[in-house]
């Protein structure tokens, strides 16, 4: 989701987000006399949002005696073996801010941006109509229901209430994507070429002009060690796609090394690590942070449908 509704990334100044949902003007222009003034235009509506930056930062200690055991073909093997702990030390939390990142991105299709103990960092109030929950006959579990017509509704819906879009990317649940390539209405459209696609690229390339329908999925741990679907089984993500819908924000990491960081006056950096050693017992700290916000300038580009 980060990759295809929030690739395109801002870099702020300071850790308070403001930004406006934009709504623009729909109506045409009057054909006006060559002597006569130009029209007065209405301007874009807006509504302005603003939120702190969260921010997620982490720490690691590697004991010089965690590496004991390494040293056994001698003392010139130690640096490099403590590069390689440090690189995968590295490695490993840069993995849990992107998934973070990659939650957060999930959540803002689903109307509100949460923490992972459900705090609310930034609710976009999306109407019943971009949520909807499918029932009865028209789950496409139901042989009556017709996915496709759905799928067109809802880039009507994004048309006209969220403005003008390039094309339009879904990201769909497990038990939403068996109902659909399952469905009689779809296996009619496309035969065996769903399935063939599902198998080979785990997606379908294109289908009721909807560019990309992406099997999702991402998981997490909970707290309590449960795992979580990032995208509900159940759920089909519809995005109008373009340049002004979007954008990941990012705000001065907490942290007065870091280039971009905060009393740098500088564009945040997107995510910033560094080490320190510590004398005795001997060790190395390595720490990262990130300060990650992702934006819908235009909400109402996004239908979340429970469709099973």
């Amino acid at each position: 989701v980060l990759d295809v509704v929030f690739a395109n990334k801002k870099r702020q100044l300071i850790d308070t987000f403001s930004w406006d949902v934009k709504a623009g003007t729909e109506g045409l222009l009057p054909n006006i006399r060559v002597s006569a003034e130009a029209t007065v235009r209405g301007g874009i509506g807006r509504k302005n949002l603003t939120c702190k930056a969260p921010r997620y930062a982490e720490k690691q200690f590697i004991a010089a005696s965690d590496l004991n055991d390494m040293r056994k073909f001698g003392d010139a093997s130690y640096p490099e073996l403590l590069k390689e702990r440090i690189a995968d030390e590295q490695f490993d939390m840069r993995q849990t801010i992107d998934l973070t990142r990659e939650f957060q991105a999930v959540k803002a299709l689903s109307g509100q941006v949460v923490d992972k103990d459900g705090n609310v960092i930034v609710d976009y109030d999306l109407p019943a109509a971009h949520t909807p929950t499918l029932t009865g006959t028209a789950l496409w579990t139901d042989e009556a229901s017709d996915p496709i017509g759905n799928i067109r509704a809802w880039k009507k819906l994004i048309t006209q209430n969220g403005g003008p879009v390039t094309g339009f990317a879904a990201f769909c649940g497990s038990d939403a994507m068996t109902a659909l390539i399952n469905n009689d209405s779809v296996r009619g459209l496309l035969g065996y070429q769903a399935g063939q696609q599902i198998a080979e690229t785990g997606g379908i390339s294109r289908l009721a002009g909807v560019g990309s329908i992406e099997e999702y999925f991402g998981s997490y741990l909970n707290s309590s060690g449960t795992r979580l679907d990032l995208i509900p089984e159940d759920v089909f993500a519809l995005v109008g796609l373009g340049p002004q819908v979007a954008a990941e924000l990012f705000a001065p990491v907490i942290d007065l090394q870091a280039p971009g960081g905060v009393g740098k006056g500088q564009a945040a950096d997107i995510f910033f690590s560094k080490m320190w050693e510590v004398q005795d017992p001997s060790g190395q700290w390595i720490k990262v942070e990130s300060r990650p916000l992702p934006v819908l300038f235009q909400p109402l580009c996004v239908v979340w449908a429970v469709v099973v």
